[in-house]
């Protein structure tokens, strides 16, 4: 994987999916055991963040470090801003084209974050202005959330669902609406539903009607099937959804037809005013009770009181939050190491 950029799970096929897992657990265990793992001596990685974070950020540096590696962290306000050709202002952006073959000739690698209010809250734009480094670094890209993926959470994900069920096939997995009282990219439910489906898992995506993902991630959804098998199906019931579930994952994301470019303009008061109709799409432990004693998981930071009761964070047993949030440190350490020697 020498050189390949990594902007999409779809972009490799489920054996490299799982050599990349199987690496994350090795370098689980060495970081338990406080081996060292100089595999990046010397490399550097080039962090632009549009939109803050914290497990991201942080797991990033901590892992290029971990690996013998340094980490710049550019934020876009403290530098010309990199920008897509028809964004372009003088002396507050630059073009992409050319951050990405500066950028290039200094250091690794190139890591992106970018959706929301930084992508004009434009389905798809977000994920261009990443493509659009890809097209011109000469090093790999890192996809870190773009508004279409979120390549590195759906990794993180799958190690945990892999280390307490060792056989992912077949096992029943929900993606599931849950309300937020934020506006909230698709990159989640998207990725988590096409890494499902690509590890052969029966998988269910619930949500209230308006709330649709995009068409060419259903399409490959159905195409992961066919290629590694399982099953996919669409379901508008939360409850009926959770019933007999090996997994569970309730996350937030926001109707796509109040912003381009399903609407002319950025309607965030008319998304919050329809979400606000699906307040009762929240995990309880109830709602748990429906399941196959279902694992909870969620990319975090989940909206306590919205997404999910604080009962269900910090009380339930077959919770995966935390270790799904340690888990981005493992599988980003993974993929850096073998795009980036």
């Amino acid at each position: 994987m020498k050189g390949k950029d990594f902007i999409n799970t779809q972009d490799f096929t489920q054996a490299e999916i799982k050599k990349i897992l199987d690496a994350a657990d090795d370098l689980k265990k060495k970081f338990r055991k406080r081996t060292p793992t100089n595999y990046l001596p010397g490399r550097t990685l080039f962090m632009i963040f549009y939109n803050r974070s914290l497990r991201t950020r942080n797991s990033f540096e901590a892992g290029i470090y971990q690996l013998g590696g340094h980490a710049h962290f550019l934020s876009p306000q403290d530098l010309y801003t990199p920008t897509l050709p028809e964004d372009m202002v003088p002396y507050a952006t630059e073009a992409i084209s050319d951050v990405a073959r500066v950028l290039s000739r200094y250091g690794d690698a190139i890591a992106i974050r970018i959706y929301g209010d930084a992508a004009k809250w434009t389905i798809g734009r977000g994920h261009r202005v990443i493509q659009e480094f890809a097209k011109w670094a000469d090093i790999p890209v890192l996809n870190m959330e773009d508004d279409m993926h979120h390549p590195f959470q759906a990794l993180a994900d799958m190690q945990a669902a892999r280390a307490v069920e060792p056989k992912l096939e077949g096992k029943k997995f929900v993606v599931s609406y849950a309300y937020s009282g934020g506006l909230k990219p698709l990159a989640v439910p998207q990725n988590e539903v096409l890494i499902t489906t690509q590890m052969g898992m029966d998988v269910v995506l619930a949500h209230p009607k308006g709330f649709e993902l995009e068409d060419s991630i259903i399409k490959a959804c159905k195409e992961n099937v066919e290629k590694y098998g399982g099953s996919f199906e669409i379901c508008y019931d939360m409850e009926e959804a959770f019933e007999g579930a090996d997994f569970v994952y309730p996350k937030a994301w926001s109707p796509k037809q109040f912003v381009p470019p399903y609407n002319n303009t950025v309607d965030k008061e008319g998304a919050s005013a329809y979400q606000a109709k699906f307040k009762n799409w929240i995990t309880t432990m109830e709602l748990l009770d429906k399941t196959n004693k279902a694992y909870y998981m969620h990319c975090g930071p989940a909206d306590r009181g919205q997404e999910v009761t604080d009962e269900v964070l910090d009380t339930y047993k077959r919770s995966l939050y935390f270790e799904e949030a340690e888990n981005r440190l493992h599988v980003q350490k993974a993929v850096m190491s073998m795009v980036m020697p």
